[in-house]
């Protein structure tokens, strides 16, 4: 695990790098929630922290609407997923002013999906989430399960996707025998 280190403050970044190419790598996969964030830390200082591990496109630390004072959490949006894990891999758990920041990925589109069917059905005081406290637990549960089998089977392709190369010369290299 990385050592804690002291970050310089400067100025915010909640803004995408401009000139960089749309990636095709699916933005789940690349998309970094961080908690457990301390209030005194800026966006900049997020920023240096993670970039340690790969280009950013964005940052942004969430902060209350009126005092304007974080809310100890924020996302990080890499350029591609190989840098997201690593740094969920280096940066998780990693201790910084008396916290250790939890980073994990951010599954905002399994979370909208989530809510658009509640948004769309009437008010039901007694729908089924209600009724059963686990259901909502389990179901984000499943979610997780299925984006980390999203994430696995990705790394795989890109294993395969190395790998053929190579897989292909020792091919020729048999038929020639």
């Amino acid at each position: 695990m990385a050592q804690p280190q002291q970050i310089p403050q400067g100025m915010p970044q909640g803004v995408p790098s401009q000139g960089q190419p749309v990636n095709p790598e699916p933005e789940t996969l690349r998309n970094l929630m961080v908690n457990y964030i301390p209030t005194t830390i800026d966006e900049l200082q997020l920023r240096q922290l993670f970039e340690q591990y790969g280009p950013i496109e964005t940052v942004k630390i969430v902060c209350d609407r009126e005092t304007r004072q974080s809310r100890g959490y924020g996302f990080v949006k890499y350029r591609q997923a190989a840098s997201s894990a690593m740094a969920i891999q280096e940066l998780n758990g990693y201790p910084i002013l008396n916290k250790r920041l939890k980073v994990a990925l951010a599954n905002h589109d399994q979370q909208q999906q989530q809510r658009q069917p509640q948004q769309q059905a009437p008010y039901n005081a007694y729908s089924a989430a209600q009724a059963n406290p686990y259901a909502a637990q389990l179901q984000a549960q499943q979610a997780m399960m299925l984006q980390y089998q999203q994430y696995q089977q990705y790394l795989m392709q890109q294993a395969q996707g190395q790998g053929q190369s190579g897989q292909s010369q020792q091919y020729q290299g048999q038929r020639q025998q």
